[in-house]
């Protein structure tokens, strides 16, 4: 049986200073957390399905501008208590600036070493 309910705003209060579709999805995201949700958790592809699905029907935007701003919401979310911070100001697309937030120290990370800690967590994730 299909919900025949119609889509509409998630209520909360309003963060003016975000965009939109950012805003919807952390409303959304406060709503999960509310109901149970762990964050950060596990990887959540279902959140990130559901999330994905609420932007596309309160704005009517593409799947990929929704999955992209859902995606950023459960990150930002998940890593508010994380004890560092990316730099996208010095970041390109080959070098992430990785700053711990108590002591200020850089750590930059090539989009190589990256590629290596993905796959060597890829593995370790199938010898589970």
């Amino acid at each position: 049986m299909m919900n025949s309910q119609p889509y509409s705003l998630v209520n909360g209060p309003t963060n003016w200073s975000r965009p939109f579709l950012a805003d919807q999805a952390h409303m959304f995201l406060a709503v999960e957390r509310d109901n149970g949700a762990t964050m950060p958790g596990p990887r959540d592809n279902h959140l990130l399905e559901r999330c994905t699905a609420h932007l596309m029907a309160v704005a009517n935007c593409s799947q990929r501008t929704a999955e992209t701003e859902a995606a950023k919401a459960i990150a930002e979310v998940g890593s508010h208590s994380s004890p560092i911070n990316f730099d996208m100001d010095r970041s390109t697309s080959h070098a992430l600036f990785i700053v711990d937030r108590a002591t200020g120290h850089t750590r930059v990370l090539s989009s190589i070493e990256v590629a290596h800690l993905l796959s060597v967590k890829e593995v370790a994730a199938l010898a589970i």
